[in-house]
């Protein structure tokens, strides 16, 4: 087989993946020797605090490999999102595919699959495995869906392919890139996604890279791309106005039917709901506010990093 004339960049996550460096760099890698004529690997060292740099670096010491290698060593630990930003900066491919995780539960197949399907004209295409995912992901996953401003839905993703157009694309929306899976679902251009038969039941259960700072990262989520928050809000606004109406309706039938109202009840009651309704009222404003402020004006990109060394044998 003639392999591609395309330049591919392939940025991926290490945090502590020590025991899965070198099945990764044996399989996976080799798949892209044998697809390309020209690549790129380029490791994010998220701070590591097991042998993982020392494992890199031992591989290639007795491996002569034949693509350019960069190694991105963050200046702390600073998370999946950030790393991989750094990463995708420095890519230079026609395109890139990203690894959040060094497991390999697909055929290598895939790999070419998600390019074949990129060449179809999609220019972002995710590889999505069916291995189970935490109760907290699924919840948040449908939450997100339903709620998103965008035609394109949200789920479980073990890699992807983006083209140069789309990276450009992502790079004028914004220099601060919070959550790059919405951001490219919200892109405007074509997504798809190539699913598979996973190898590992428990998937991402075990894949302790995939489940670190997700808290966070959902409800800074829900507030960039979803109205979550401005719909429990108005929510709750809308509930304490019709107790408001609720405790209205009780006094004047009261008053008609001569029944004796406690002293102070019913004021107290009225202020209590009026009171919280106009809170909640001005907190949908100003959450619709700040979303109208983030989606002008993204803030700047939040990563830092200690340094970038080049391992190059071509």
């Amino acid at each position: 087989m003639d392999r591609e004339q395309k330049f591919i960049s392939v940025v991926a996550y290490v945090h502590n993946a020590e025991s899965e460096i070198e099945y990764f760099l044996d399989h996976v890698m080799e798949e892209f020797r044998r697809l390309f004529v020209r690549t790129e690997l380029i490791l994010v060292n998220d701070g590591s605090t097991d042998g993982s740099l020392d494992r890199i670096h031992t591989y290639f010491d007795t491996h002569d490999e034949d693509y350019i290698v960069s190694i991105i060593r963050m200046g702390r630990y600073q998370g999946m999102e950030s790393s991989m930003n750094a990463g995708r900066d420095l890519a230079i491919g026609d395109y890139v595919y990203e690894f959040d995780d060094l497991h390999v539960d697909y055929d290598l197949s895939m790999i070419e699959q998600v390019y074949r399907s990129c060449l179809q004209g999609h220019d972002i295409v995710a590889a999505s495995g069916n291995a189970r995912m935490k109760t907290t992901s699924r919840l948040f996953y449908r939450i997100y869906n339903q709620a998103s401003r965008s035609q394109n839905n949200l789920g479980q993703e073990t890699f992807r392919i983006l083209s140069r157009r789309a990276i450009n694309r992502v790079k004028s929306i914004g220099a601060y890139i919070p959550y790059r899976k919405a951001v490219y679902n919200n892109c405007g251009l074509a997504v798809s996604t190539v699913s598979y038969q996973s190898s590992d039941a428990k998937g991402s259960l075990t894949r302790h890279s995939v489940n670190n700072d997700r808290t966070d990262l959902a409800l800074d989520s829900f507030i960039y791309f979803t109205s979550v928050m401005e719909k429990v809000s108005l929510g709750i606004c809308i509930l304490f106005f019709v107790f408001t109406i609720a405790v209205l309706i009780y006094v004047i039938a009261s008053y008609f039917m001569d029944n004796h109202l406690q002293s102070g009840w019913v004021s107290m009651m009225g202020f209590l709901s009026l009171g919280f309704m106009g809170m909640f009222g001005l907190l949908t404003i100003i959450l619709k506010y700040l979303s109208v402020v983030v989606d002008l004006i993204f803030r700047h990109q939040r990563y830092l990093i200690e340094d970038i060394e080049k391992i190059a044998k071509t």
